[in-house]
């Protein structure tokens, strides 16, 4: 039986999501899994969801449009003075390492450069809500360690996106085109990058402006969600990243009203939570239980290589950077969870390539698949490894 009243169906998906993310929760695990495995049941196992690709384009770019726009909104001035130089550069380095171990991993195992750039696109991004309730479980929020994560987290979808709107650039470009050219990989992405900055700060300053001409919550709520709302809807008439414009119009609004953004952001964040179950939901429906079995060397690949680029990647960067001891040993470890942005990116590729013939489409399926089978083993590896990390740094129990 499938279900075609949508109304009906958010109302399900939202219960099954709440109910089994609260088990999941109370197993030690993050709600995220919960979520999946309720979109495998309504999609995959049961065959309850049949969702078609406008709806699933839909709810992917508004709810990758709020995390873009959250992110954007933690980088104030004061947010980058006070990391410094250090963090950054940390950053820059750990996530361009993972990018290409996961990229030359899964090339050796397949040699397919367009599956291989994809993942690695994917690989960088981490999962700061998991992170950040692993430190606040271990009460270690006030160490050098855990003062160097909370930094990083924060950055680390940023730079995650840039790699992969320049990588998904070139993906769609090869795609399309019978040869590559230096227009192709350059002009055109650069075209796409520099648009969704611009397009993000235009639209920033213009709700920053109206911002304050208004006061009350809701008209704060109805201004914020029409700016979001509308760079989506423009990134999409011109073909630009929706995730990157957003990124730049948190960025620019926070920025240029710092007191009332702190308001935006709060109301924001708290119409987030049923969005992001529905979310969740969506990549569970979309994952292909036949390209598992397949794909399951890749799977354990990306694992492997992802974990490898993250320790090693964090090592390197510390040492260049010449942090402290205890980030250089331990850093690696607090950065291995995955969820949100990668499964989103994960989605938004289904999409972004489902007009390039069935290549296009089948990379999609399979990133979807891999990369949601395998956030369920990093939502679990990654707290571990977060406590594991700060213990042995001595920084456990000094919030």
């Amino acid at each position: 039986m499938i279900i075609e009243n949508v109304i009906l169906l958010i109302g399900i998906a939202l219960a099954l999501g709440f109910v089994i993310g609260k088990i999941t929760h109370h197993l030690r695990l993050t709600a995220i899994v919960g979520y999946i495995v309720a979109g495998i049941f309504l999609g995959p196992a049961f065959h309850v969801v049949k969702l078609s690709a406008y709806e699933t384009n839909l709810i992917v770019s508004v709810t990758l449009g709020l995390i873009g726009f959250i992110i954007g909104g933690s980088f104030t001035l004061e947010f980058l003075r006070r990391l410094g130089k250090q963090s950054i550069a940390i950053t820059i380095i750990e996530s361009c390492i993972t990018f290409l171990i996961v990229t030359l991993g899964v090339f050796l195992l397949t040699r397919n450069w367009g599956m291989s750039l994809l993942l690695g696109s994917l690989g960088p991004a981490t999962a700061p809500a998991g992170t950040i309730a692993a430190l606040h479980d271990c009460k270690a929020r006030r160490g050098t360690l855990s003062k160097m994560t909370t930094a990083i987290v924060g950055l680390d979808d940023g730079v995650a996106i840039i790699i992969f709107v320049i990588t998904i650039a070139i993906l769609k470009f090869s795609l399309g085109e019978a040869t590559l050219s230096v227009y192709s990989v350059l002009v055109k992405p650069g075209i796409e990058i520099l648009g969704s900055i611009a397009l993000g700060i235009v639209i920033g300053a213009i709700l920053a402006y109206s911002a304050k001409k208004s006061g009350g919550r809701e008209s704060i709520l109805i201004i914020s969600l029409t700016g979001i709302l509308i760079c989506i809807g423009f990134a999409e008439i011109f073909r630009l990243s929706s995730i990157l414009a957003c990124m730049l119009l948190g960025a620019t609004f926070i920025n240029l009203v710092p007191g009332i953004g702190r308001t935006f952001f709060e109301i924001v964040e708290s119409i987030l939570p049923p969005i992001y179950i529905i979310f969740f939901i969506v990549a569970g429906i979309k994952l292909r239980p036949d390209l598992l079995i397949e794909m399951g060397m890749i799977g354990i690949i990306y694992i492997v290589c992802r974990t490898a680029g993250k320790m090693s990647g964090a090592f390197i960067g510390a040492k260049t950077t010449k942090a402290e001891p205890v980030v250089q040993k331990y850093l690696g470890f607090t950065l291995m969870s995955q969820a949100g942005v990668a499964v989103g990116l994960a989605c938004l590729v289904s999409g972004e390539l489902s007009a390039y013939g069935e290549i296009g489409q089948e990379l999609g399926a399979m990133a979807i698949t891999i990369i949601a089978a395998t956030t369920i083993i990093f939502e679990i590896i990654g707290p571990i490894s977060v406590r594991y990390g700060v213990t042995r740094a001595g920084e456990s129990g000094k919030e």
